[in-house]
């Protein structure tokens, strides 16, 4: 951006909200944590900021961004927050660059600075002293120190979050929720709970920040958690196992699937103890009696907020379609779906029994492989902020624990069938009968093998919180359903080359919802 006027470095904090006015509003759309890249942004405009420091050659601002953005399907104009930590200095660096600062007599760079170690040493600083951050307009961010510890380093831990984590020394992770909303982030409230109730697979929270404006409302900026020492998550760990079986099964002409039980049967015991662990996870969650998080009764409300979920997002997503053009085998696929929707809100409309949903409890509400760190001594489970695009108030609702069960089997399918679309990818093929074969086995041996384990579990201990028999299969293909039509919006705007995922997992949703049966006849365990 070029400033016409002259100015010196020390008068930027000056000049900050003509600064955040002009900068290119789609440099934005490079970083992971912005969350709307297939909307326009219309405007942005500095909405509250704290000068944390001020030096000779940096400035470091916790800064936050109001953006005006538009669907491409609407009309509507909705404004976003987003909390970004800026680094202002002459000198330039090669990571997370914004914008560039110009003027007759300056020069200066602008960065995303979450990961500045003078950034992270100031929030250490803060929450060890318990100091109170004054903003701009009077709000405070407010520090809650639950243990003291020093830190001497960080760095960049992961790119693939919507929010951002930077890991510091003394084994801790500073994490970032980017998007700026209202209320205790349940990220922070379900760790925090799961923890007391004595469950082990969860990180421990050295404190947390919260912004509290002149009206008292609280929006959650910033955790600081254990970090936990891990061999990845459990989506690289099976995508990598799935990979070995491909490429040793590949050889085959034909594949038995004797051969295929073999290769299958050391992720089994790995896939019992997940379903024990989140089994385990629901039941101490039943268990908490506060106000917030005490299991109740399904209303009639509840069933229909997630039928009108599901015919929203359906609607959503075939308006999506209409933007882009597809190759054949897409085509034929939202052909397909489109061809079913007729049967599909008809078959809707046949779950009106609050039945067959169980007890809502609060969940973890984004479960998937990605969210489950395989360690030495087991699993631990992260990331209980729920579905990050989804308002913060919906994330802290009570819903059945099947949400997350099939968040899990949709997570198995989309492992599948990522590992089959890499596979043909690197082969240069269209297709492969005989692998696509070989993972729909594994898929339905490993679902099967989950749900079995987690229900023997929780039918022992906690049976009220999920439904009964055929209920239970009804209730689950329509937590599927409901996840897979989510995905299937996010892929088509943030990562189109895997549409067909989703799309196949809506179409396995409807067969499932056709056959009112979950699952397969086959144990595998």
């Amino acid at each position: 951006m070029y400033i016409g006027k002259t100015f010196n470095f020390e008068d930027i904090p000056t000049k900050l909200k003509d600064i955040i006015k002009n900068i290119d509003k789609d440099n934005f759309k490079k970083f992971r944590w912005f969350q709307e890249k297939a909307y326009n942004i219309l405007d942005i405009f500095l909405f509250d900021y704290a000068i944390l420091s001020k030096k000779e050659a940096e400035i470091i601002i916790a800064a936050i961004i109001a953006f005006v953005v538009k669907a491409p399907t609407s009309k509507k104009e909705i404004t976003l927050l987003y909390y970004v930590p800026l680094i202002i200095t002459p000198y330039f660096r090669n990571n997370d660059l914004i914008d560039i600062i110009e003027s007759p007599n300056l020069k200066a760079f602008i960065y995303d600075g979450i990961d500045d170690i003078n950034y992270a040493k100031f929030l250490n600083k803060a929450l060890s002293e318990e100091t109170v951050i004054k903003f701009e307009s009077g709000a405070q961010l407010i520090p809650y120190n639950l243990k003291k510890d020093d830190i001497y380093s960080s760095r960049r831990l992961s790119n693939k979050s919507s929010n951002s984590l930077t890991f510091l020394q003394k084994d801790e992770i500073i994490k970032t929720y980017r998007k700026f909303v209202k209320g205790v982030n349940p990220d922070l409230e379900m760790t925090f709970e799961l923890k007391n109730a004595g469950f082990g697979n969860v990180q421990d929270i050295r404190g947390y920040f919260l912004y509290e404006d002149s009206s008292g409302d609280r929006y959650t900026v910033a955790i600081i958690v254990e970090h936990i020492k891990n061999m990845g998550d459990m989506w690289q760990y099976t995508q990598e196992y799935l990979s070995s079986v491909i490429s040793t099964l590949s050889d085959y002409e034909e594949i038995e699937e004797s051969y295929v039980e073999g290769y299958l049967s050391n992720y089994f015991e790995e896939v019992r103890e997940i379903a024990r662990i989140i089994a385990d996870m629901h039941i101490k969650l039943s268990y908490i009696d506060k106000e917030d998080f005490a299991k109740r009764n399904v209303e009639i409300s509840d069933v229909e907020e997630v039928l009108k979920s599901i015919k929203n997002n359906f609607a959503k997503l075939l308006n999506f379609i209409k933007l882009s053009t597809f190759d054949e085998q897409i085509t034929s696929m939202i052909e397909e779906i489109v061809k079913q929707q007729e049967f599909l809100m008809s078959k809707l409309e046949e779950f009106k029994d609050t039945a067959v949903f169980g007890k809502y409890i609060r969940c973890h509400g984004d479960l998937h492989l990605e969210q489950i760190l395989k360690t030495e001594e087991g699993y631990v489970i992260i990331d209980f902020e729920g579905e990050p695009t989804k308002p913060i108030e919906v994330r802290r609702k009570k819903i059945s624990p099947l949400k997350d069960v099939a968040g899990m089997v949709r997570s198995f399918s989309y492992a599948a069938y990522a590992a089959y679309f890499n596979y043909l990818n690197a082969k240069g093929k269209l297709q492969d009968e005989k692998i696509e074969k070989v993972l729909s086995v594994w898929e339905e041996a490993v679902t099967e093998t989950f749900v079995e384990n987690y229900l023997e579990l929780v039918t022992s201990e906690a049976p009220d919180i999920i439904p009964e028999g055929e209920n239970f299969d009804k209730a689950l293909a329509i937590f599927k359903l409901d996840k897979a039509l989510f995905e299937g919006i996010y892929e088509v705007n943030n990562r189109p080359s895997w549409f067909k995922i989703p799309l196949k997992g809506i179409l396995g949703c409807i067969e499932d919802l056709k056959l009112e049966k979950h699952g397969s006849e086959v144990n595998y365990g």
